[in-house]
This record gives C-alpha cells, structure tokens and sequence, in this order.
C-alpha cells in the first residue's frame, strides 16, 4: 500500500494504492489539492490513513510512512549484509550422511569433501574455497590433503563399504538377492603414463590418454556397496572376480545373482563363478556364437516379446529375446554404418579400422572392402538379444527382467560422470587418486539414498536447494547478528526440507 499523486491540469489527485496480482488497484482518494498547502494536508491524511490500516492488520513494514527516504537510508547505514551461504543445501545433504551412518568416521573433513563434491565439484583447491566462501568451513590446502591421507591411511574405503552395505540390508532391502556390476574408464588429460595410469581400452574414445578403469557394484535399487579402480590398462572382463570374490567372503553372500553386460562374459569367468557358486546372468555376445547354435538362435520366431532357451552346457544356458522395437533401431544403426562405410570407400582418406562392415582384402593389394558375411550376420541378428546364465530355476521372463535393471548401475556411472564430475581428476599420486575416487564414491551413496527417498534426480534436488540461501545480517552499532532465510516459494522445497527436518530449522531462525 502506497501514496499516488496524479497531476491534472489544475490541481493534484491524492490517492492510497495497492499492487493486486500486478494490478494497480485504487484502495481510497483521499480528495484533490488545488494548491500547495491542500497538498501537504492530503499528503498527511493519506499517510495517515496507510497507517491506520497497518495498524489494523498488525503489520509493521520496514519501508512504513514514518520514515522518510533519506531516514530509510541512514538507518539501513547501521546494518552490514554478510555472505550469501549455501548452508540449506550442505544441512540436507548432511542429514543423509548421517543417516546412512558415516559420522563413524568422525572426520569433519572428509565429511565435508564428500558434501562439497556434490554440492560444487572441482579440484581440491576450488573446494577450498567454495567450503570457506559458501559455508564457512575453513581449511587450508595442505589440511585438505592431509585429510585425504588420512582417508586412505585408516582404511576409510572398507570402513565405508562396510557401513554402506549394512545399510542397505537395514534400511532398502533385508534380502540382498541381485547386485549389478559394471565397469567404466576415466581418462587424464595427459599423455605420460605411469604405474597407475596407464594407456588402454577406453570408452571415451580417448585410447591415446592415460586412464584407470572403475568398477561398480550396486543393488537393485541402483544403491552402490563397491568401488574399485584398477590400473588403467586392466581388461574389464578381469574385474569382476576380484570383486565379486572379495564381497561374497566379507560379506558372507549366499543365493546372489549377477548381473553384468556382455563385456564381462568369458568361458573362465562363468567357470569360476560357477566355482565360487555364483548364480550369474550376462549379456551374450550373439555374433561369437558357434554355428550350430547361431543357426538355432536365428531361427528364432520373429514375434514381439517371444523368448527361447538354449542349452550350453548342463549348467548353463543361453536365453533369446526378440523385439520389434529392437529390431527397428538395429536396422537404422546397421543401415548408418554401412552407409558411413561407403563413404569411407569413396573417401579413401577417411578409411579407418574403425568401420565395423568395412575389412581389408588379403594378399598383395591389401584392398578396403564390404565385409559382406559380417553384415549379413548383424541383419539375421537384428531384434535378437542373448543372456547368458546358471540361474536353471529363473522363468525366461525373470532373467530378461532382472538383465533390463542393469540400467541401475548405468545410471550410478552417469551420475559419478556427470553430477559428481569424477573427472577431470587432477591427482598423479595412486593414493590420492584412490581417495579422490572413495569421496565420489561416497557422494554417490548419499545422492542415490536422497533420489530414493524423495523420489526426485539430484539435478532437480540441487536445483530446489540453491534456491535457498542463508544471509547475516549485523547491526554495526550493536555487533548483533541474526540469520535469515530466503523464501521458501515452492512446496517441492518445502517437502524437500521436511523429510530432512530441516523445514523447523529455517523457520526457527
């Protein structure tokens, strides 16, 4: 509510106004001065009147009538803003760090690296500063690194898997029947090897870089128990037993079932699986099939959704799965490579190995042509997906079903890869390279654990939260502080702070 005067030709009108819905909105005309001195008058019984009404409703505003512009100023003189804080945001995520029980540790430090690895990943110098600008919490770089040290030195990693794993039977499935493995790589920007990182397969397509490969072990729900890095030049189908060795005996496993993609499968890893009595179900690779069972699997009625088994040996068994909607992208990929191939062909500059229908001719001219059998091959496959198992006592539709959810740990990489910025890693020393990995890994748990519970991705669960920043606000005569909140505009943020019982804390202040 506001005072308006409006100049006609003769005289001055005085009214109250008020925005309604962006609308100016005339409350009362307090009448019309035809000189100076009625103006002055008018201008008092309006002010009056804006108070009045105050009064009334119990409102006090901090711009009331009373004050003028220049007595507005001088007293907002007295007053100092301090930092803009992300405090909202590190309480929520610390809620579910609590939770999941890793205060065990009772290293602030760590905690906070974890936090801050969701919340603003960058280098350890940029974290920094971003925990001493944006939250207050102050260390120096070499206090950073000696945190990191101590991660590695007291065993954080075992410690937090432990805590991790028992959580999950507690708190999301008391059964753990299904874990799903995958493996991903992470590439430097550099081009000088070491013990550790080391030049190799990688899936960014940056096999002249050095790397370390990453495997991931989740449950069903997508919630990650294991993170190992290998040296950069490890083959991916040699992770798994390792792994899968080591959690069945720390953890005393029985009745679990793998799930892992076809880049996993290999006669010796099925036979030792099978020898640790590990129920598995891996993708299979159709087109390295003999071909006797090749001519079997492409005989497959073409029906949308039809499934067949076929025996590989008396443990282990191959399913068919044929699709329509698989068979229609197939097709369009199959149609794009050839036709980059014959690109490829008239462009002999552009010729590669990396063509999958094009080979080169043996004998002398060593020519460059269609590899005719192989896209035969991939047309008879079209629509066709293979899985390998051992779990003889599975419905065909329950080991399809159980393959599909591999997409849980696909999702846990993208979100290592993307929202939690995993790379660039700037570390060349393997035990700070391994401990940088354990915070990701950390940070993982707790923003899966919070997708879970609040049914939301942690792009939009950090997006709602940024929103809400915490200002001070000091009175420079008396040295008094207060805390105050930005507004709560959306009950999404409200829900969010709810379930964190963080809603009672930012309406306390």
């Amino acid at each position: 509510m506001y005072l308006r005067k409006v100049k006609n030709k003769s005289n001055t009108s005085v009214q109250v106004t008020q925005k309604v819905s962006g609308k100016r909105k005339i409350m009362k005309h307090i009448g019309t001065a035809r000189n100076e001195l009625e103006l002055i008058e008018l201008t008092k019984l309006g002010l009056k009147y804006i108070d009045n009404c105050r009064i009334k409703e119990g409102r006090i505003s901090l711009f009331d009538n009373r004050f003028n512009q220049s007595e507005l100023k001088e007293l907002l003189s007295n007053v100092t803003f301090g930092k803009v804080m992300d405090t909202v945001s590190y309480k929520f995520f610390d809620f579910y760090y609590h939770f999941l029980g890793l205060d065990e540790l009772k290293d602030n430090c760590f905690k906070d690296l974890v936090i801050a690895r969701i919340l603003n990943p960058t280098s350890k110098l940029e974290t920094r500063n971003y925990l001493e600008e944006k939250l207050n919490h102050k260390y120096s770089l070499t206090e950073i690194y000696r945190g990191m040290k101590k991660a590695f030195d007291s065993g954080y990693k075992e410690i937090v898997e432990d805590l991790l794993f028992n959580f999950a039977k507690t708190n999301i499935s008391s059964v753990i029947s299904v874990l799903f493995f995958d493996v991903t790589t992470l590439y430097y920007e550099s081009f000088t090897e070491d013990d550790f990182r080391k030049n190799g397969f990688s899936k960014d397509k940056k096999s002249n870089q050095p790397q370390i490969v990453v495997s991931l072990t989740v449950t069903k729900q997508g919630f990650p128990v294991h993170m190992q890095a290998f040296e950069g030049n490890t083959f991916e189908g040699h992770t798994m037993l390792p792994v899968m060795k080591g959690l069945i005996k720390k953890h005393s496993l029985k009745d679990i079932i793998l799930v892992a993609d076809a880049g996993m499968l290999s006669e010796k890893n099925t036979d030792e699986l099978e020898k640790e009595n590990l129920k598995f179900i891996v993708g299979a690779r159709l087109g390295n099939l003999d071909k006797s069972i090749f001519e079997k699997v492409i005989s497959v009625p073409k029906i949308d959704g039809s499934s067949e088994r076929f025996e590989l040996t008396k443990t282990k068994f191959l399913i068919i799965n044929y699709s329509v909607k698989r068979a229609s992208k197939d097709k369009s990929d199959r149609e794009k490579q050839l036709k980059r191939a014959n690109y490829a062909l008239n462009n002999p500059s552009n010729l590669t190995k990396n063509y999958k229908f094009l080979k080169k001719e043996k004998g002398i001219k060593k020519e460059w042509k269609i590899n005719e059998a192989k896209l035969k091959k991939a047309e008879q496959l079209e629509g066709l997906k293979g899985y390998v198992t051992n779990a003889l006592e599975l419905t065909n539709t329950e080991i399809i079903t159980k393959y599909q959810e591999l997409w849980q740990v696909e999702k846990a990489f993208r979100i290592t890869k993307s929202d939690l910025q995993a790379r660039p890693i700037f570390h060349t020393a393997k035990e700070k390279i391994l401990t940088h990995m354990l915070i990701v890994f950390t940070s993982l748990a707790i923003t899966r654990y919070a997708e879970i519970k609040n049914n939301k991705s942690t792009k939009k669960i950090l997006n709602l939260l940024f929103q809400i920043k915490e200002l001070t606000i000091k009175d420079k005569v008396s040295n008094e502080e207060i805390r105050k909140f930005t507004e709560i505009t959306s009950e999404d943020q409200k829900q969010l702070l709810k379930n964190t019982k963080l809603l009672s804390f930012i309406q306390g202040t």
